[in-house]
């Protein structure tokens, strides 16, 4: 790596995502959650020079990236919240800048022959025993506890090794099983988050458990309805919601299984604001096991092609997290994972400003939203990977950026193979 984990002076401590209604004059945007080309501005962003230019990102954005630098104000204060209904104020998020907290563990983690080659092997074994566990849940009724606990630490334990690896199969989107390859997906964002948050490793491997488990009461709902094409009608509707509690019944009754594990079957659709369900809990009585899942199952679903609906961009989820913090979801959680998978995250399909695409490889440590990215080369049969390219060092004689992140596409564009291009970096 060119820098040391441990050297604080990151892309965080220079830029910083926010909502609109925090800008302030003076302040300079240089990314978006929406492509620049549908914006009056230019390409290169935009002094906030009037309370008019402000309006327009709070009316058409949903999150902003400040660059203080090319600011003509100071960082700003965090800004303190108003108090909650409790009477408790909610502490504004302060995300570390040491490079050696885990929230910031994808800053520069090296996508290699080796990492690649572990985390394919280890994806694959352990995809295949959820997919095994699942069908066990369907036959029998019962989990296979430790088949599900050992996949839960190997997970675990390639993850700690090859985190961007691993994060990048989480884009797979290519199977009919989408239950199992969910539950995988969800496990490992869950152990990364869970880490982020600093959680004991205890804790950390429940939640991974927790996320694995989350939704087998699927298997109790009839598949006619769960691979519906159309949108569900009320009574289909209320059949789906069901698979909170037929899940929590089967995990409840194993002794073996943790009651933690079995509330986050229960509650992964409950709401911060007492408007999920089944039971409309409170944030307070949610189990903050449950309240991770919630984000990591929320995002996983958004960004996977579902029978009713295409996939959506990593960006497009990170918006369905950030309106929904406070009231849907934990909003220090949210804050967590959006800034633990970063502005784009490893395997995230990308438009560059030049038009070509590229899927996200590496995040510079330094430059965060000028990511290591592998160019995409158009053929007969669909994309190859081609020239890998850091697209920090690629800059005029003035210092300037020649190339950036225009657009972050949905995974499972026609044509590209995710797993594929991860392969090739083995060749």
């Amino acid at each position: 790596m060119a820098q040391e984990k441990g050297q604080t002076d990151s892309i965080w401590t220079r830029e910083m995502i926010v909502h609109p209604s925090d800008l302030e004059v003076g302040n300079f945007v240089v990314r978006l959650d929406i492509p620049w080309i549908d914006t009056p501005f230019p390409l290169q962003g935009v002094l906030i020079d009037s309370e008019s230019t402000k309006e327009w990102f709070e009316d058409h954005c949903e999150w902003v990236v400040i660059d203080f630098e090319r600011s003509d104000t100071p960082p700003p204060r965090p800004r303190v919240n108003r108090p909650r209904e409790s009477g408790k104020t909610e502490e504004p998020f302060r995300p570390s800048t040491d490079l050696r907290h885990p929230i910031n563990a994808l800053r520069g983690d090296r996508i290699d022959k080796d990492s690649v080659g572990v985390a394919l092997r280890a994806y694959n074994l352990l995809d295949g025993q959820a997919r095994q566990l699942i069908r066990g849940f369907a036959q029998k009724g019962t989990v296979e506890v430790k088949t599900a606990e050992r996949v839960v630490a190997e997970l675990a334990g390639y993850l700690q090794q090859n985190l961007a690896a691993m994060v990048w199969l989480t884009r797979i989107k290519e199977r009919d099983d989408y239950t199992a390859q969910h539950s995988i997906n969800s496990a490992i964002l869950a152990l990364g988050l869970a880490h982020a948050l600093e959680w004991s490793p205890d804790q950390i491997e429940r939640a991974g458990l927790a996320a694995l488990l989350h939704d087998v009461g699927n298997v109790e709902i009839d598949t006619s309805i769960l691979n519906k094409p159309d949108l569900l009608n009320e009574e289909e509707y209320r059949h789906v919601k069901t698979h909170t509690v037929k899940g929590y019944e089967l995990l409840s009754k194993r002794d073996e299984v943790d009651e933690v594990v079995a509330l986050a079957a229960l509650e992964h659709h409950e709401r911060t604001d007492g408007k999920g369900y089944p039971y409309g809990k409170q944030a307070a009585d949610i189990n903050p096991v449950s309240r991770l899942i919630s984000i990591v199952d929320v995002y996983d679903a958004v960004t996977s092609q579902r029978s009713y609906r295409p996939a959506r961009s990593h960006h497009d989820a990170l918006g369905v997290l950030w309106r929904g913090r406070s009231h849907k979801f934990d909003r220090n959680m949210v804050e967590t994972f959006i800034h633990f998978l970063g502005w784009v995250a490893p395997g995230t399909l990308v438009r560059l400003s030049n038009g070509e695409l590229a899927i996200v490889e590496e995040t510079n440590i330094v430059h965060g939203f000028y990511p290591v990215v592998r160019k995409l080369v158009q053929g007969a049969a669909g994309y190859r990977p081609g020239e890998r390219v850091d697209l920090a060092e690629l800059r005029d004689d003035d210092g300037n950026p020649l190339i950036h992140i225009e657009e972050v596409l949905p995974d499972g564009v026609p044509g590209i193979n995710v797993k594929a291009m991860l392969v090739s970096v083995l060749d």
